[in-house]
């Protein structure tokens, strides 16, 4: 409790970081922000020159620690790239041949079972997301806590990522003289800063348009679905005068509803630079035939932000994916 960290969202164009402690009650408490301009990143964390990137990060994070009179040394990062997916699972446990009630303990081996699956050397684990439980055949239960069956099964969701994305950013914390504590995808934190939860239960896909980089992320009943990660952006789905450019557009709606729980889509929410096409909105809702709204940023709890918030919600929203110092 009381220790300060930071949280990293390393852009193509802005590197920005948030001060916090975690409060009595759990809670994130921000003590400052600060953003410099970013070099030696391309996309969100991917790292294109190791020298340059270690000198954005040490930048962002001295100019923090002398705005706040804070001693900051861990930092999480959000990170995304086109190696990002999702790789669905599966696992089994016997409780008992007579059946009993389920704890709390045998719900984390159960997941724990589930996330145990064979992975390429050059792959890493990121995320591991509860699609959901069923017991003795029952399906559609989300909390098996204190119920009772013989044997629970439980889907899995297991987001990875190149772990040369992960070491290439790790490092470059390492040498900006910090301590890397953790990376999150940086779709799952947009959800977070955009995506209301009645949106995530009813079926709902999160399309962020970066400049170089968009990112796909179907949700149903509150759980993600499938993600994509395009290495394309905002340039390469507008013409020259900043319009649509429909054929780009199209192609993009093409690999977006192939998509694992697309058809549960019933709404798509857009953020990111490609809000500043004035007719991307009626292009999509034409395509797609559902509809489209641009992304709100949630400010609660992070009411404490600056003015210019919108620069810094990519740190907040890595908030719920960190893990809290004992």
């Amino acid at each position: 409790m009381g220790r300060y960290f930071a949280a990293l969202d390393a852009g193509c164009r802005e590197v920005a970081a948030v001060a916090g402690r975690w409060g009595g009650n759990g809670d994130c408490i921000v003590e400052g922000f600060s953003r410099v301009p970013s070099k030696g990143f391309r996309g969100k964390g991917v790292v294109t020159d190791a020298a340059l990137a270690t000198g954005s990060i040490a930048g962002v994070l001295d100019k923090l620690r002398q705005k706040t009179g804070k001693k900051i040394q861990r930092v999480y990062a959000g990170v995304s790239a086109a190696s990002v997916g999702v790789v669905p699972s599966s696992g089994v446990l016997l409780l008992s041949r007579y059946g009993r009630e389920i704890s709390d303990r045998d719900i984390k081996k159960c997941v724990r079972l589930a996330s145990t699956v064979k992975m390429p050397l050059d792959r890493e684990p990121l995320h591991t997301i509860v699609r959901g439980f069923s017991i003795d055949g029952e399906e559609g239960i989300r909390n098996p806590l204190n119920l009772e069956g013989v044997k629970m099964e439980t889907g899995v969701n297991i987001l990875t990522i190149n772990s040369s994305v992960i070491n290439n950013i790790s490092g470059c914390i390492a040498r900006a003289g910090f301590v890397p504590a953790g990376f999150v995808f940086s779709g799952l934190a947009s959800v977070c800063r955009v995506l209301p939860e009645e949106d995530r239960e009813a079926g709902a896909a999160l399309l962020d348009i970066g400049s170089d980089l968009t990112e796909v992320m179907a949700f149903h009943r509150g759980v993600l679905q499938g993600c994509w990660v395009f290495q394309s952006g905002a340039a390469d789905i507008s013409t020259d005068s900043g319009n649509v450019n429909g054929d780009s557009l199209r192609e993009l709606a093409s690999q977006m509803v192939s998509l694992p729980g697309w058809k549960k889509v019933r709404r798509i929410v857009v953020t990111g630079e490609g809000l500043l096409m004035d007719d991307l909105i009626e292009s999509l809702e034409n395509i797609f035939a559902i509809p489209v709204a641009p992304g709100t940023f949630i400010a609660r709890p992070f009411k404490d932000l600056p003015p210019d918030r919108a620069r810094y919600m990519g740190c907040p929203g890595l908030l719920p994916y960190m893990v809290q110092d004992p």
